[in-house]
């Protein structure tokens, strides 16, 4: 707040004169904290956490660096060469601008030391030109080998930025980097060998997958379990790893369960008002319109047969809908 030309700022139930530079910088672990609009436009919000395409190229060359050490050795080698490249191209520039600059206009041309830094100069360019496309073609092919461990990456991050998602669940559920870096290295320790790379990329990704899930569920309640194994098996079917054809609709009905609530519900007897209106929507989606004509009007007795059933998911659905098993 300002009070005539002096800008106070309250703590507590003082106001406090705040001198000309003051800056405050605030902290928070929260992942996506909010803030009202007349906080967020007086402040610059800088966000750290990691994206799952920035962890994916971090587990990326942790995993290569554990399976492959020689080989992420010779990349980093090879960075930093490249950094030395550029590094001492922009200082012999630099020299030679200075020479020319320091230089006597008139007796340039008898410079001798003028024209020996040039032709160092020069010799120097072509030799780390040389040596660059070196790198460069080297560099081609350990990403190429570095690949074939992208799975194992993609695995990794996609599963880290599930578990985080479930403080939207239960606020306890908090999950740390380093914890989850922990059980993904343990995992890896646990995988069989292989002579082979592609079974053995394979088989990394499944322990990983099964060992985070078993550390996530152990501090899960059993209502929530679900809910987290859900989310891996729709991530899956997204990525294409697990072949499931659905259309964009049907996931959407799924996840968000519309409902129309125009039509009374002629089953009330033994069918909920919520999946009566449940069933309504469905109907929009393609190869379901018949649903609810068979449900009330062809074999309401058999459906309510089914509905009772302990284990509903278990047994066939009435007329034909038993196809969709």
């Amino acid at each position: 707040m300002r009070k005539g030309k002096t800008l106070f700022v309250r703590l507590g139930a003082e106001d406090v004169e705040v001198a000309n530079g003051f800056k405050l910088y605030l902290q928070t672990k929260l992942i996506n904290p909010h803030y009202k609009p007349e906080t967020a436009a007086q402040c610059t919000i800088v966000n750290f956490i990691v994206t799952e395409g920035g962890l994916e190229d971090q587990l990326l060359a942790m995993v290569v660096r554990v399976e492959k050490p020689e080989l992420e050795a010779t990349k980093e080698q090879l960075t930093e060469q490249q950094t030395e490249f550029i590094i001492q191209l922009a200082k012999l520039e630099s020299d030679l601008l200075h020479n020319l600059v320091s230089a006597d206009s008139e007796t340039i041309l008898e410079n001798v030391e003028l024209i020996e830094s040039l032709e160092v100069t020069k010799k120097t360019s072509i030799q780390i030109a040389e040596q660059q496309e070196i790198a460069r073609k080297t560099e081609i092919e350990i990403n190429v080998s570095r690949e074939t461990y992208r799975r194992v990456a993609a695995e990794g991050a996609m599963l880290y930025f599930l578990l985080i998602q479930l403080w939207i669940v239960d606020h306890m559920y908090q999950y740390s980097l380093e914890s989850f870096q922990n059980f993904f290295f343990k995992a890896i320790d646990k995988t069989e060998e292989f002579e082979e790379e592609e079974p053995r990329v394979a088989a990394l990704v499944l322990m990983i997958r099964m060992t985070i899930y078993q550390w996530v569920s152990r501090g899960l309640f059993e209502r929530h379990k679900q809910i987290f194994l859900s989310q891996i098996t729709f991530r899956l079917m997204q990525k294409g790893i697990l072949e499931v054809d659905y259309t964009p609709q049907q996931m959407s009905f799924l996840i968000n369960g519309p409902q129309n609530t125009a039509a009374p519900n002629p089953l009330k007897k033994w069918l909920p008002d919520q999946a009566w209106f449940t069933i309504n929507k469905l109907i929009e989606i393609e190869g379901f319109e018949n649903f609810v004509t068979n449900l009330v009007k062809d074999s309401p007795r058999r459906c309510e047969d089914w509905y009772n059933e302990l284990s509903p998911e278990d047994c066939s659905l009435p007329l034909d809908w038993r196809t969709l098993e």
